[in-house]
């Protein structure tokens, strides 16, 4: 798999910016990235909001390493993305963000449904379910890794949601999906019980100096 830098970085800047139109992400949450090749990546920024990036933003880093070669800092969720492309060559785009049905369903433990729909089933067979570790851990990639065989889309305990596609659109396109799923799935099943982190996370995510840049 071989695409031109630019149109990579094009696709990112796009689909963040629809990501933040759609409130898929707010503020400075979520990151997106897309493969240039078997060596290389484009990724977001960290502390950039994903609704006002430029090409020139985006920073360039190679899978193996994940050494920068191009840009400044990348994202904080960095190790994730690199695990997903390292093992799923297949894998041209990744998109995490914060949806606010999904987020309900991640923080009351429970995935999302896609026998709800035949285009559910479809485009995103079953939705695998990640257990809770810190943002930006190893501990975090290594959850996703080991859940990521056969899946294109995923819920995080008490985070988020993460799809993957062939492209960076496809990736967006089947995060759309994921969203539409899960507000049906709450409108229907309800909120739920919601768990909040344990008291040692929480001081351990307050404590982290760049824990809201993404």
């Amino acid at each position: 798999m071989k695409r031109v830098e630019g149109e990579v970085r094009k696709d990112v800047v796009d689909f963040g910016k629809a990501l933040y139109a759609r409130r898929l992400v707010t503020g400075m949450s979520g990151n997106i990235s897309g493969r240039i090749d078997d060596n290389a990546i484009i990724i977001t920024p960290s502390g950039y909001c994903k609704g006002h990036l430029k090409g020139f933003d985006l920073v360039r880093m190679l899978i193996d390493s994940g050494k920068v070669t191009a840009g400044g800092k990348p994202s904080m969720e960095t190790p994730f993305h690199l695990a997903l492309y390292k093992e799923g060559k297949e894998i041209g785009g990744v998109v995490h963000a914060h949806p606010l049905h999904c987020t309900i369903l991640a923080c009351s433990g429970r995935t999302v449904r896609t026998d709800l729909t035949p285009e559910g089933l479809l485009y995103l067979g079953k939705v695998a379910f990640i257990p809770y570790a810190t943002p930006g851990s190893n501990e975090l990639a290594e959850n996703l890794r080991a859940e990521m065989k056969g899946h294109d889309a995923f819920i995080m305990e008490n985070h988020g949601a993460i799809t993957v596609g062939k492209d960076v659109a496809e990736a967006y396109y089947r995060m759309e999906t994921l969203e539409y799923l899960a507000e049906i799935q709450v409108m229907a099943e309800g909120v739920g019980r919601l768990k909040g982190l344990e008291d040692g996370e929480v001081q351990k995510i307050l404590g982290m100096a760049e824990g809201t840049k993404r």
